[in-house]
């Protein structure tokens, strides 16, 4: 991912590509026009503030004083925090309060500076705090698209689950899923930073680019949506180490109750998102072996430890053992899917293991993200008429699901 940089480094350099490449003359219009019509409103208020205090002595003219201090920064007065407002009236938004858009229809937030932030129906987030740099959010549930005003001194940030995404000014949509604590991240226009929860350096989102991150399986995706030419995608996985293979170094097979032992110490491993390690004690008790043994729940354990070790054949072994073990093959052929799109680019198998899931698990609880799989693996597999006839489902069932924007893309003339 190329060089790391501090989230102060990145705000920083990508400030001074913003300010090269666009005109500051409206910006500095914005800021005089403002200027003049706050130190217009300051004036009148003044004047009708004199009275008031002569008649109220001196604890009233400074409660009152007060109070017109109180209004002037939430009015968003230049040098102040920034206000904002909720909903399509307009009412004035508290900071810390619960924000819930409800399930019918969006619910805007606006800022001063003229940043919005739309909520998707069912979403839920907070402001955490405003200054007059910009603001601090929290996404607690949901989806919300982005539009955030640069200016010389922006600073932004948006928290999804333990992620935080430092923002300048660009256009973006995040979503994050609290259940299967997943992060998804499209970027339209700018750049943003991306840190927290298993990453261990920032990572950085542009133009044109998707992040998808899961905090269970400790993988980061960072793709460019692209249809045109050949997509790029960089997978953060923890390093791959091959598995020991047969020699003469190879020790003898463990006794029974040194294999227990493995079993739970590899389980233990997994849990804590060491999954080459897990994988090496997984081998040392007996790959075959535990793939006979295991419940079909181990076993999908076992095909994320392996897929997430960087082992696509062991991953697939465990996942196939999982469907024999799991009603109509469980998660299992979801794994495979993922499997075959993440670690092999086989495109083509991927979909077709998206598909069976589907016709397979008809109330499965992955079934929209199995389905945008589907369609990305469709279109990266050049199977347009098909991938062109599941847009079309995925729209009728998704509208403003996290792959609603391909699929438009993909069925635009």
């Amino acid at each position: 991912m190329g060089s790391t940089m501090s989230v102060d480094q990145f705000f920083e350099t990508l400030r001074d590509e913003q300010d090269r490449s666009r005109s500051r003359a409206d910006y500095v219009e914005r800021a005089r026009a403002r200027l003049a019509s706050a130190a217009s409103a300051t004036e009148s208020r003044k004047r009708k503030a004199r009275p008031a205090a002569l008649t109220l002595g001196v604890a009233g003219a400074l409660a009152l004083a007060a109070a017109i201090a109180l209004f002037v920064t939430h009015a968003g007065e230049p040098g102040d925090a920034l206000a904002f407002s909720v909903g399509e009236k307009a009412t004035s938004g508290t900071v810390g309060a619960f924000i819930a858009a409800p399930k019918a229809h969006d619910l805007p937030i606006r800022f001063a500076d003229g940043t919005s932030v739309a909520l998707s129906p069912g979403a839920g987030a907070r402001v955490l705090s405003v200054t007059k740099q910009g603001a601090h959010m929290v996404l607690e549930r949901g989806r919300a698209v982005a539009s955030v005003v640069h200016g010389p001194e922006s600073r932004w940030r948006v928290d999804a689950g333990p992620f935080e995404v430092a923002v300048v000014g660009t256009r973006f949509e995040l979503s994050w899923d609290p259940g299967e604590q997943a992060l998804l991240l499209v970027l339209n226009e700018g750049a943003v930073v991306v840190s927290g929860s298993f990453l261990k350096q920032p990572m950085r989102v542009g133009a044109g680019q998707t992040l998808r991150a899961h905090c269970s399986e400790g993988r980061a995706e960072l793709s460019d949506r692209s249809l045109s030419g050949s997509p790029k995608a960089e997978v953060v996985l923890p390093p791959v180490v091959p598995p020991p293979g047969p020699g003469p170094e190879a020790r003898a097979a463990p006794s029974a109750r040194e294999a227990q032992a493995l079993v739970a110490s590899w389980q233990t491993l997994a849990a804590s998102g060491k999954f080459r390690e897990a994988l090496v004690l997984v081998e040392q008790a007996g790959f075959e072996a535990e793939c006979r043994r295991a419940s079909g729940r181990d076993l999908l354990t076992l095909g994320d430890t392996a897929r997430l070790a960087g082992s696509a054949a062991r991953a697939r072994e465990a996942y196939l053992a999982a469907r024999g073990k799991l009603p109509g093959g469980g998660r299992a052929t979801y794994g495979l899917g993922l499997t075959a799109f993440d670690q092999q680019g086989d495109f083509a198998t991927a979909a077709r293991w998206f598909e069976t899931y589907l016709s397979e698990q008809p109330s499965g609880t992955l079934r929209a993200e199995a389905s945008g799989r589907l369609l990305e693996s469709l279109s990266r597999s050049g199977q347009t008429a098909r991938a062109r006839q599941v847009s079309e489902q995925y729209l009728s069932r998704y509208p403003k699901g996290a792959h609603a924007a391909l699929a438009r893309q993909i069925l635009a003339p």
